[in-house]
């Protein structure tokens, strides 16, 4: 009878212990919290005991201390099966960067607005860190503060991009102050919208501005300096000034850059048109000369409008200089390049000429 129960309990014993895999580096476990200072954090994780929880970031360790509370239930990544006190020694990173992710996600949703301080600057933009810890990205195109000042300080900012899988927080400043969502931003305006604008900032490539499709609502929006006129700008301040409000066309979203591409010239009238209606071709006109190149020189014709004479057209004998005053026969016309192509009435065709 004993030995029959021998026998049972051995193959209980066998069977049972055949189940039973003691911890290894890498495996994940569950436990709970059991204790919770800044000296130690232990975890409860049934059947095998106390765990040591083991964080050297200071960082890591205050948002622990910040986000786990008593007898909450976590998962931890085995760091070693057993230390020299005997116990388990366990990371539990990967729960953090969970609960910290999670409570950024929300702050996106909630489009809430915090401190991040400006810590690098890289291609682009600037690294930044949140509190937690958590680091992202302030691209140029986001960011309104005064960037020579910008390194090492501190700026209200919000989420406008949060990828959890890639781990990429991309923070905006802009966000603070203009509808940055571009699905958004597509269902208040639309290409080919006539709208109304404020110019914001004057640069060398263009103009800054700002639509209010809305009471309290801002778009940014921008003008390239070919958008500006039809005819050729080279002082973007000469066209637009910084305050004006005038009317442009919606061109299209710029989804990277969280605005809209608008054209001030769409709306206009293109004055090459008239000057195609008053001239023709063969017609004979004057100019008088305004810059002399190796491909050519440029005349100004009744005041108003450009002519070009190309070198292959000036006999080797003739040259001219600014202010001379020019015969021309009308060529063609150059919308693009918003010019009259002429050539010189010659008196007599000179030997070799084109």
């Amino acid at each position: 009878m004993s030995a029959q129960k021998a026998s049972s309990m051995a193959e209980l014993m066998a069977s049972h212990g055949s189940q039973v895999r003691g911890l290894q580096k890498g495996d994940e476990v569950e436990g709970t919290v059991k204790k919770l200072t800044p000296q130690e954090i232990l975890l409860d994780i049934g059947s095998k005991g106390d765990a040591l929880v083991l964080e050297f970031d200071k960082q890591n360790l205050e948002n622990l201390l910040s986000y786990l509370k008593l007898g909450d239930k976590v998962k931890a990544v085995v760091l070693s099966p057993e230390a020299e006190e005997g116990f388990p020694v366990v990371s539990l990173r990967r729960t953090l960067e969970t609960l910290i992710f999670d409570k950024f996600k929300n702050l996106a949703e909630k489009k809430e607005t915090f401190p991040i301080k400006i810590t690098d600057i890289t291609r682009g933009g600037y690294f930044v860190v949140a509190d937690e810890g958590i680091k992202g990205f302030l691209p140029y195109s986001q960011i309104l503060s005064d960037q020579e000042k910008l390194l090492g300080s501190t700026i209200n900012a919000r989420i406008i991009e949060f990828d959890k899988e890639k781990k990429r927080v991309i923070f905006s400043e802009k966000a603070l102050f203009y509808v940055t969502e571009p699905r958004e931003i597509a269902s208040l305006v639309k290409s080919r919208d006539a709208v109304e604008v404020k110019i914001t900032t004057i640069t060398p490539y263009g103009a800054y501005c700002v639509i209010e499709p809305k009471k309290d609502m801002k778009i940014e929006g921008f003008i390239h300096i070919s958008e500006l006129s039809h005819d050729r700008v080279e002082d973007v301040g000469s066209v637009v000034k910084k305050g004006d409000t005038l009317q442009a066309e919606v061109l299209d979203i710029d989804y990277d850059s969280r605005r809209v591409n608008l054209s001030i010239k769409r709306l206009a009238k293109d004055s090459f048109d008239d000057v195609q209606k008053k001239y023709k071709v063969e017609e004979k006109i004057k100019g008088t000369v305004t810059d002399v190149r190796t491909r050519g020189i440029t005349l100004k014709i009744n005041g108003e409008v450009s002519g070009f004479i190309a070198a292959s057209k000036i006999p080797s004998s003739k040259t001219y200089k600014v202010g001379d005053i020019v015969e021309c026969e009308i060529v063609e016309f150059d919308a693009r390049k918003r010019h009259i192509v002429v050539s010189p009435v010659l008196t007599a065709i000179p030997l070799g000429y084109r």
